[in-house]
């Protein structure tokens, strides 16, 4: 960093290499970079950057402005888990939005607006901690967040049944059931997620609300069905949560749990994460992660019993598309496993309406997919009924199979690359089930279409013309282009100053070079103990500046980003 005069005087100019570090020195944030640099006056010849006084000023009013803004997002997670999405969820959202608009001003380096929508944001921010502190003395708990089908609540125990809607509020005493290929889930205020699924009923037996250290006392029972319940970590830890299922109570720590109930004759719990204890015949079992149990009526809990390991689909990677409407699922088959089902939903988290299948075999064909996007999961089940552990969410992707097959090659940002290698691999993906040739000639694809291509590099320009072809004759066409660098062109360079040979003779206190060399390259300056390095444009222009050393060596290193190696390195005595 180069300093025009003193600190005193208040003005500062520094190079391109050098703005994240006059970025950190000013602000401590190295992602407003761009909001510096639009206060700063660039002298293309230099490569440099100017700071007036004022621009100064201006920087410090907008770190101070930025610094209060991102308290302000740590505020917004206390907000969240004082139950804003509860007490306040529309005036949540609006922060959450405007939240996201000022990061993209920030990247944009839009200072005015940035400006307004911060304060607009800090403003959201107290109307939620107003609205929270209004409604917290009210008996709210739980949120109907999602409902699909035939769903009911009752309020109170000796309610009637009637027909439920999203967004309705839930307390204690209240209860909730689902008919069939029905689906519901609520949020209680502290964290935790009930799923409830198809004909299953869920009463709220008590919750209560300690307004002093905001700890819950929760009771809930699973009459009939079957849910999932998550917790995060803070309500794992400071809730009292005591459910029932069945004749059997449990007593939970955990962040994940499944139950499973068929009235009071027969239940099944699975725990994923922490531990409950189980107590059931003045019996007691505790369970730890993975680990599940049986409790019948008038019997004991089953000892712990480690859950079956999740199934995992036959392919590579957890994105897939497909182009018509049905899908033969393959997994691995998982040992000692009596069954397996597979989940459905439009949503990666599952709290949408879900579509649940089961099968005996490693294997389901689904039929009518509809277009856009679905997320599968899997479980095992085993001789004992417990639910194992997950799978991950696998993506589908469903386009219509009018689209011709998608071309995708690995780490080129353009169609054209330059390099220094004298051979090259191409690798990518297409369709799994396309035909793909280059230049003509037939590309053999792996079972997810993947591809890989032996290239050697020549002289002149080198074209690849990819082409696949799905099943419905479908064709899409890429065109790559090869261009081999030239170490010639790449060390032409031009000096503010007198050059004979390898010795440079300055005539001012800098000393500037540039040159045309090839896009995606980095060129480092090493001069007495100064480092500095550049990238070249999207012609291959760069150029550099630094403070001259007599009698130092001044070291020029051509680098290709793509090829990851040094392509020439040039060496000069300074006079």
């Amino acid at each position: 960093m180069l300093f025009c005069a003193d600190v005193a005087a208040a003005q500062l100019t520094f190079t391109s290499g050098d703005i994240n570090k006059t970025t950190v020195v000013l602000t401590g944030d190295p992602s407003v970079w761009g909001v510096v640099v639009s206060f700063a006056v660039r002298d293309e010849e230099t490569n440099t950057f100017f700071l007036s006084k004022d621009a100064l000023i201006q920087i410090k009013t907008f770190t101070k402005f930025h610094r209060t803004v991102n308290d302000g997002k740590a505020f917004f997670n206390k907000l969240l888990k004082a139950g804003a999405r509860v007490f306040a969820p529309e005036e949540l959202q609006r922060a959450t939005t405007l939240g996201t608009e000022y990061d993209a001003q920030v990247k944009e380096a839009n200072v005015a607006e940035l400006t307004r929508l911060g304060g607009l944001y800090l403003q959201s921010l107290d109307k939620i901690k107003k609205e929270i502190e209004q409604k917290r003395n009210e008996d709210i708990d739980a949120l109907i967040a999602e409902k699909n089908g035939d769903v009911n609540k009752r309020k109170g125990f000796l309610g009637a049944w009637n027909a439920a809607q999203k967004g309705d509020m839930l307390t204690q005493a209240d209860g909730l059931r689902t008919g069939n290929a029905s689906f519901a889930q609520l949020a209680f205020t502290d964290g935790v997620e009930v799923t409830i699924d198809p004909n299953s009923t869920v009463l709220i037996r008590a919750s209560t609300m300690d307004k002093l250290d905001q700890s819950v006392r929760r009771d809930i029972a699973l009459v009939k069905g079957s849910l999932l319940t998550k917790l995060t970590e803070s309500a794992k830890e400071r809730n009292n949560f005591t459910f029932q299922a069945g004749t059997s109570e449990s007593q939970v720590r955990s962040g994940k749990f499944w139950a499973s109930a068929v009235e009071e004759r027969r239940v099944k719990l699975s725990n994923y994460d922490g531990t409950m204890e189980v107590s059931a015949n003045k019996r007691k079992v505790k369970l730890r992660s993975n680990e599940g149990t049986i409790v019948e009526k008038g019997k004991d809990p089953l000892p712990p019993v480690p859950l079956l390991p999740s199934p995992q689909l036959a392919w590579d990677g957890i994105d897939s598309v497909i182009y018509s409407d049905h899908l033969n699922l393959r997994w691995t088959p998982v040992e000692f496993a009596t069954g397996y089902k597979i989940e459905l939903c439009k949503t990666k988290e599952f709290n949408t309406a879900t579509n649940g299948f089961s099968t005996m075999l490693p294997t389901l064909n689904l039929q009518n997919i509809e277009l856009g996007i679905i997320f599968v999961r899997l479980t095992a089940v085993d001789k004992f009924g417990l639910r194992g552990m997950e799978s991950p969410a696998y993506k589908i992707l469903r386009v219509e199979d009018k689209l011709p097959p998608a071309i995708y090659v690995h780490g080129w940002e353009t169609n054209r690359r330059y390099t220094a290698l004298p051979h090259i691999t191409i690798t990518g993906n297409t369709e799994a089930d396309a035909e793909l040739t280059a230049n003509g000639k037939t590309a053999p694809l792996d079972p997810n279409g993947a591809f890989s291509l032996n290239i050697t590099v020549e002289q002149t320009e080198k074209q690849i013309i990819l082409r696949s072809t799905d099943r419905s004759g479908n064709t899409r066409e890429r065109l790559l282009s090869i261009v081999q660098i030239d170490t010639n062109r790449v060390t032409a360079i031009e000096w503010n100053c007198p050059v004979d040979g390898a010795a440079l003779s300055p005539t001012s206190d800098e000393i500037s070079a540039k040159g045309t060399a090839y896009p995606s390259m980095r060129i480092s300056v090493m001069h007495g103990d100064q480092r500095s390095a550049v990238h070249t444009d999207s012609q291959g222009n760069w150029a550099v500046s630094i403070k001259q050393i007599k009698g130092a060596l001044l070291t020029l290193v051509f680098e290709s980003i793509s090829d990851n190696i040094t392509v020439s390195t040039k060496n000069y005595q300074v006079k």
